[in-house]
């Protein structure tokens, strides 16, 4: 496990980083497939935040938490991880017995668009420039998997191929906070 711990505005003294260190050697007794880990202190004021992003298995997992003393927002933050793991470990281990022999791994692109336009009327050929192109791929999993990847990552959808239908479904939390699930109608 590859740890590196950042201070801002925050002197990173060897007591902090061996508390640190300690916290997330817990962490790595929980679940042994960690890989990379990226520690935040950060202070603001009054407010002393930890923010861990972790890499477990290709999976992105990351928390923080504030509080008024950094040892209690490192303690918060790890608790909250350890959930986070023991949440993903006991949904790895449901869904290990599932036969995903009809579905398939599809290639899908995301596109972020340009919509902003300097005159009031468009040209018919206009084309609205690509802020953003990503390459993704829809994995074989079920929904339940596919909303806790969407949860524990850094992604605002989750495309995935459902191995119950073997067909491409989507996932994607709304500005409200609600999840929301897309799914092709059967004709």
């Amino acid at each position: 496990m590859q740890v590196s711990i950042t201070g801002r505005h925050v002197e990173l003294t060897d007591p902090l980083k061996a508390y640190v260190n300690d916290k997330l050697q817990h962490l790595k007794h929980s679940f042994d497939q960690v890989v990379d880990v990226h520690v935040v202190l950060s202070v603001e004021k009054f407010r002393q935040r930890c923010e861990i992003s972790m890499q477990v298995s290709g999976v992105n997992i990351h928390g923080s938490h504030e509080t008024e003393d950094m040892y209690a927002s490192i303690d918060g933050v790890v608790d909250k991880l350890n959930r986070q793991l023991k949440r993903y470990r006991a949904k790895l281990r449901r869904h290990r017995n599932v036969a995903q022999k009809d579905a398939r791994e599809i290639k899908v692109s995301h596109k972020v668009l340009d919509m902003a336009h300097d005159s009031d009327v468009l040209a018919e050929d206009h084309q609205p420039e690509t802020l953003r192109h990503e390459q993704l791929d829809a994995k074989p999993m079920s929904v339940d998997e596919a909303v806790m990847q969407l949860e524990l990552g850094s992604r605002d959808i989750m495309f995935f191929t459902n191995d119950q239908t073997a067909s491409l479904n989507a996932v994607y939390r709304r500005p409200d906070g609600a999840l929301s699930w897309i799914e092709p109608e059967v004709s």
